[in-house]
């Protein structure tokens, strides 16, 4: 284990004193050696890092798990990262709260594991995110983000669907919301009362309730004022079951024009005249969501037309002049408004780039009596890659023209930016290009396909070219026929452009590939600014990361004296034992100040540290207080929840009809080997409290279990599943459709009562039992006998069920300077389970939508082996597989297979 850690901030002091020594030069050469100097500092010594997660899919059930793989890459261009050997990976709700944290283990720049969704998650969407400590470092933009729709298939008893019909009178907008509903066999919903309510920017505006017809059919009028629609507003349908139980729907109200966001964008950055200038156009409501448009603009001599395509980007090229203000006459969704266009300026900088030649980056630069600029004519063009710089040039505007020709073979793959100097250092005219990408083609031999229910298939694939050593490719198989959404991006996309861009890009993979539309992705480069670089910054020295490097787990604390001492404490020595699966030993110092960081361990799960001090002045009379674990938070900093309305297609319904299968399935066979779990008498179940760290408010009760005593315990979904056959008389009941049944023979009762349930002492529901996650379960307790059970009163007649945490970060002070505390390690992610048809014979029906799941497939050279067997109804198969070699290569492959 390395002792070493950079405090990274003290390594920008020199790059201060540096920039202090050019504060008065002015010339093209220092100019130079100033950006030279300051972006390999840049470079070499801040590299930032990406993550990328690959998951088996984006729609999911209750009650399914979420598979992914992680990816990390360094610098420019991205290669696997040597780096951070430590990345969260987060599962967080609609409102930016922390359900749920992985802690993955990179090797080679690859990771991997699972979420379990339990049976009761919240119908809804739900966002991952993926970082490294360091890679946060720099900004939340830097952090990979995606979501997921999760479902309730039981929901499928309201599917709602609305038509708006809108009409713009002044500030004033009028809807009308036709309502049709229909219950999961289709038929019409006729009679049932719906409620509604209009919530704008997290408040409501209007609300009230309608009722349904014989068909099912029902309609709202809204008039709303422009102001309230300045942000998302959402129509929100609740169709209670019952008094305990309701579905809600939302419906996103269409945006009126004027809420739209409309920006011209010149190429260069200004609109200078007397030269042709390129202007991009982008357009989006306030989601983010495209708008196609038209446009005309008259600039004295001619009509100028432009439109948006289905991004919402466009562009055209007319000659400014001077002294004149141009205003665009805008028609969208039968609405004309006018929108106005930049200022023009005089002086300025005149950019225009020609990307499309094969290996050449044509630049044109101009630019109106620049000597008033630069008394010498002259400015600085420069070409990099996230400070990595590919081309420089010194350029002379005395005849107000000039350019360059560019070999893109000296250009890093990815974005690049084109920027055009003056002798001082500011940066003038600015501008994104995208240099493509080496790829290594995946191909897949799937010639032989078998469709019939659980046959088995064996594929092969292949990466094209020689010398292939190693890399890192993940693949997952799911059923076609389930899944309507596809991903937006790949990781080609994610890595070489949306990380690199601010705002969203739809549907940012069509921009690359065999299909790649060129034009369409110059129209991304002009008109989405680049996050991850600023001259500005650069040039001033003011770049830095507050975070470390992670190569392991990390544990900060600080030592300090026994609390009745006054002394303090003047450094010593601390020796650090674990035992787990893995077991340790290391000592570190620490100073005066009584800090100190326990830095790269290797432990999985929760593990016992054993941690002995001794200082030189107070010897073993020390206290311990640890730092919380350093990714952990509970509600993201600055989340934005995403809205999305609800639309069931029947591809959709049909995966959540399957869902609702597999979970009876589940019910039905996973558990038909323990019903009669009286037969089974668990014996040697003592344990010492102390060893486990729990505080039992009411007592030991009649019978223990400690999960770490069970081997495998990690893999159990639930304390329901976990507690299957453990206690005699215990029973458990799985509901597909709620909580599970519980009950307790020999509680004192011939009626079957329900326990009562108690998390850490404090009485919760069986559901609220149902999120916690094994691994975080020191010890679970059953009272049942009738002199254990007194002390409840009559509400403990169907018996009892104690859950006891861990406590993460929980010192036990066994005196002597000698501590025990558990600490979170890295996360064992679970092994995707495949049926093996061919040896075994499995009566469990099988509606399993993903079929195969593998996150870091075994290469045999360039070549590797699918093989998997089908469920009970698959027909199309959908394969994703991406990945990347060990010099960052990227390769992505998505195709259907079957009828």
């Amino acid at each position: 284990m390395s002792r070493v850690k950079y405090i990274l901030p003290f390594l920008i002091l020199p790059f201060l004193y540096f920039l202090s020594s050019f504060q008065n030069q002015s010339s093209i050469k220092e100019l130079s050696e100033k950006i030279i100097s300051m972006t390999e500092s840049y470079v070499n010594d801040f590299p930032e890092e990406k993550v990328f997660v690959h998951l088996d899919k984006n729609i999911y059930a209750a009650g399914d798990n979420v598979w992914f793989s992680a990816y990390v890459t360094a610098g420019s261009p991205d290669l696997p990262s040597p780096l951070s050997k430590t990345v969260y990976v987060d599962l967080l709700d609609n409102e930016g709260n922390l359900l749920q944290q992985r802690t993955v283990k990179i090797e080679d720049g690859q990771g991997s594991g699972d979420f379990k969704l339990d049976n009761f998650t919240k119908e809804g969407i739900y966002h991952i995110k993926a970082y490294s400590h360091w890679s946060k470092g720099f900004g939340a933009e830097s952090v990979f983000n995606t979501n997921i729709e999760i479902f309730e298939p039981y929901n499928l008893r309201f599917q709602p669907t609305v038509v708006f019909e809108k009409k713009e009178t002044g500030n004033d907008i009028q809807y009308q919301a036709k309502i049709n509903a229909v219950d999961r066999n289709l038929a019409p919903l006729k009679g049932e009362k719906l409620t509604y309510a209009i919530v704008g920017a997290g408040k409501t505006i209007k609300e009230g309730s309608v009722l349904l017809d014989a068909n099912g059919a029902s309609s709202i009028e809204i008039t709303l004022p422009l102001s309230a629609l300045e942000n998302v507003t959402e129509l929100v349908l609740t169709w209670n079951e019952n008094e305990e139980y309701g579905i809600a729907r939302k419906f996103i109200l269409p945006f009126p024009s004027g809420s739209i966001d409309i920006q011209f964008l010149p190429e260069g950055g200004d609109l200078i005249s007397g030269f042709n200038n390129k202007v991009a156009v982008r357009a989006v409501y306030p989601d983010g969501s495209p708008v196609q448009l038209t446009g005309k603009i008259n600039n004295g001599e001619e009509e100028i037309n432009f439109s948006t395509n289905e991004w919402g980007l466009g562009a055209f090229s007319f000659t400014p002049k001077e002294g004149q203000n141009y205003v665009s006459k805008i028609t969208a969704n039968e609405a004309v408004f006018e929108r106005k266009l930049p200022a023009v300026k005089v002086q300025g900088i005149n950019l225009a780039v020609d990307n499309s030649k094969e290996g050449l980056l044509n630049v044109l630069v101009q630019a109106n009596d620049f000597k008033t600029i630069s008394p010498t004519a002259e400015g600085l063009l420069v070409v990099h890659a996230r400070g990595r710089i590919g081309h420089m040039q010194v350029i002379n505007l005395s005849n107000g023209v000039t350019g360059a020709r560019i070999n893109k073979a000296n250009l890093a793959p990815g974005i690049n930016q084109v920027t055009i100097f003056e002798p001082s250092g500011t940066a003038l005219a600015e501008r994104l290009v995208y240099i493509p990408t080496p790829e290594r083609k995946i191909n897949l031999d799937a010639s032989k396909v078998e469709l019939k229910p659980r046959g088995k298939n064996s594929w092969q694939l292949t990466l094209d070219g020689e010398g292939f050593e190693k890399g890192s490719y993940s693949v997952s198989i799911t059923d076609a026929d389930e899944f309507s959404n596809n991903f937006s991006s790949n990781i080609i996309s994610y890595l070489k452009m949306e990380s690199e861009l601010r705002g969203n890009i739809l549907s940012a993979k069509h921009f690359f590939g065999d299909q790649k539309d060129v034009e369409g992705l110059d129209l991304i480069m002009l008109t989405h600014g680049w996050r991850r670089f600023n001259w500005e910054s650069v040039m001033a020295g003011k770049f830095e990361n507050p975070n470390f490097i992670e190569q392991g787990i990390n544990i900060t604390g600080t030592i300090k004296p026994k609390s009745n001492n006054k002394k303090g404490v003047t450094g010593g020595m601390i020796n650090v034992f674990s035992k787990g699966k893995e077991e340790d030993f290391l000592a570190i110092q620490y100073n005066e100040t009584g800090k100190f960081i326990i830095d790269d361990m290797i432990f999985s799960d929760t593990t016992l540290l054993t941690i002995s001090i001794n200082d030189k002045k107070m010897k073993e009379f020390v206290e311990l207080d640890l730092d919380a674990p350093i990714a952990k938070y509970e509600k993201w900093t600055g989340f934005k929840p995403l809205a999305k309305g609800f639309e069931v297609n029947p591809v959709l319904r049909d995966y959540l009809v399957n869902a609702e299968k597999r979970r009876q399935a589940s019910a039905a066979f996973d558990e038909m080997d323990l019903v009669e779990i009286d037969e089974f008498v668990v014996q040697s179940q003592k344990y010492e409290v102390a060893n486990e760290e729990v505080t039992r408010v009411y007592g030991k009760g009649d019978m223990t279990l400690v999960p770490a005593e069970i081997g495998g315990f990690e893999g159990y979904f639930d304390i329901w599943q976990l507690l299957q056959g453990r206690f005699p008389g215990v029973q458990v009941k799985p509901n597909p459709m709620g909580s599970p049944t519980i009950t307790i023979r020999g509680a004192g009762s011939l009626n079957a009562l329900s326990p009562i349930f108690l998390l850490d002492n404090v009485p919760v529901d069986a559901q609220f039992l149902s999120a916690i996650s094994p691994r975080d379960m020191a010890a679970i307790d059953v009272f049942k006998d009738g002199a254990s059970l007194a002390m409840f009163g009559s509400a403990g007649a169907g018996g009892v069920i104690a859950v006891y945490t861990k406590r993460g970060n929980g010192i036990v002070d066994t005196g002597e300077g000698i501590f025990n505390i558990r600490f979170p390690g890295y996360s064992t992610p679970k092994e995707f389970y495949m049926p093996k048809y061919d040896t075994e014979t499995i009566a469990k029906p099988d509606f399993r939508s993903t079929l195969y799941w593998n996150p870091k497939i075994k290469l045999q050279g360039n070549t590797a082996n699918i093989e998997f067997f089908n469920s009970d109804i698959v027909q199309r198969y959908k394969v994703v597989i991406q990945g990347m070699d060990q010099v960052g290569r990227l390769s992505y492959l998505e195709m259907e297979i079957g009828s």
